[in-house]
């Protein structure tokens, strides 16, 4: 059992290693290149008002339906079982902006069961999972909502600049978010999936 275990921790060791020797360390400043960009679009009367939690919760949902709709139809269309993750990340997404009952508490259960079913099924995922395109932007795509997650947590209240709020930015954060989701399903679908697997580490 504890053999197993340790097996277990070795293998998702060793994919975390993975993906991060392929992300770029600028990825670690997207968010704050970002909340950098919507403080200043902040600034301007004509933008500021699409800026709002109300519309973010109007524009979230319509984004991630267009890309949980190529999503769909990429793992509908292809054979390889990574859109299949893909489509399923996606509908992730979109049913946790629909504020359902119990739908934020599900999401974070089923992301957590994806990125491991991904770390567990890594050789199932090649080619996808060694391009550096595709780890790149789904790599910046989790750090966004974790840094937007940790201004909905009020992490950041003390040092946000005067007359703006937490909402301002983790509403906003998400949408690059979502942004990010839909550039990751075309460059999904701009990828071989016929190259050959990387021999197993």
């Amino acid at each position: 059992m504890l053999e197993r275990l340790r097996r277990e921790v070795e293998w998702h060791c060793a994919t975390a290693a993975r993906i991060l020797r392929l992300t770029p360390f600028w990825v670690l400043a997207v968010p704050a290149v970002a909340a950098a960009a919507i403080y200043k679009l902040n600034t301007s009367p004509a933008i500021a008002p699409y800026l709002t939690k109300d519309a973010a919760e109007f524009t979230s949902p319509i984004i991630l339906a267009v890309a949980l709709t190529l999503a769909t139809v990429l793992a509908a269309t292809r054979p390889h079982v990574y859109f299949k993750w893909q489509a399923l990340f996606a509908l992730a997404l979109f049913l946790r902006e629909l504020h359902f009952t119990g739908t934020n508490s599900g999401f974070y259960i089923a992301i957590v069961l994806l990125l491991g079913w991904a770390s567990y099924a890594r050789e199932r995922l090649e080619p996808y999972f060694s391009s550096r395109a595709i780890v790149t932007v789904l790599t910046t795509i989790i750090w966004v909502y974790l840094v937007s997650k940790t201004l909905d947590r009020h992490m950041w209240d003390r040092i946000l600049p005067a007359g703006t709020t937490n909402d301002l930015f983790e509403e906003n954060l998400e949408i690059v978010g979502h942004v990010l989701f839909l550039v990751l399903t075309v460059v999904s679908a701009c990828i071989d999936g016929a190259s050959p697997p990387p021999p197993r580490e």
